[in-house]
């Protein structure tokens, strides 16, 4: 019941070149640098470092700037 209950209040938001995220099991800040929609996987990069992330599914994102 609560599953469904917040799934049907759930946005949906498609993740965009530049958007700060983190990720599921990750430290840090990233930002977006590629967006496949078709597969729905994201490119990262880490902020402040020359650390990247591929093929991130986004469900394991977390929009940083909704937060705030």
């Amino acid at each position: 019941m609560w599953d469904t209950d917040c799934m049907a209040h759930r946005t949906k938001r498609l993740p965009k070149k530049g958007d700060r995220v983190a990720v599921l099991g990750q430290n840090g800040t990233f930002v977006v640098t590629d967006v496949d929609r078709y597969v729905r996987i994201v490119e990262l990069k880490m902020i402040g470092h020359d650390f990247a992330l591929s093929t991130i599914p986004w469900r394991a994102l977390t929009f940083l700037d909704d937060l705030g």
